[in-house]
């Protein structure tokens, strides 16, 4: 009886263990995703806002280059997160995916795009601390997509020349 409560206790204790290291690793991970993503975005800005200036360009020539090169940035940054949950399973084994099999990287690279936009459609679910992670990219997407949008508003206001609009006649 004494051998059968060590036993049952002791895989008890190596369980909360497991699970605990898990949660660090989880944690681990999206930490450094997201100082990535963010560092990269930050070159990406300060490159538009920097070097890019010197390069002679028409005002929308120079909007559709800065759009261009955040819309790849993102995809970067998705392709970071979906290598991170590559990693996360087949290196560390702290989850998996329910739902379709994840057999091919476009198949993580889809999984992380839902997740960084925000889209959740909801066909791959992610297990274990795996959801941990898929947490923390959909609040950096939101982070990093606003991020985008207010540079490229004030991109806007620096660049764009409005027309003046015309004004209604006073009837008399």
């Amino acid at each position: 009886f004494i051998l059968t409560h060590w036993v049952i206790n002791h895989s008890r204790a190596d369980k909360i263990k497991r699970e605990r290291s898990q949660l660090l690793v989880s944690i681990a991970i999206s930490v450094a995703l997201f100082v990535a993503t963010a560092y990269l975005h930050l070159v990406s800005l300060r490159f538009c806002s920097g070097h890019m200036a010197s390069i002679p360009m028409w005002p929308h020539t120079r909007v559709l280059s800065i759009v261009s090169l955040l819309f790849v940035t993102h995809l970067f940054q998705i392709g970071l997160f979906a290598g991170g949950f590559w990693i996360a399973g087949a290196w560390f084994g702290i989850g998996g995916f329910e739902g379709p099999d994840m057999a091919h990287p476009l198949d993580y690279l889809y999984f992380s795009a839902v997740m960084y936009t925000s889209l959740g459609i909801g066909d791959i679910v992610p297990t274990g601390h795996m959801r941990f992670i898929a947490g923390v990219e959909a609040l950096n997407g939101l982070l990093l997509i606003a991020w985008s949008a207010s540079f490229l508003f004030a991109m806007m206001n620096r660049l764009w020349d409005w027309e003046p609009c015309v004004e209604p006649k006073d009837e008399e």
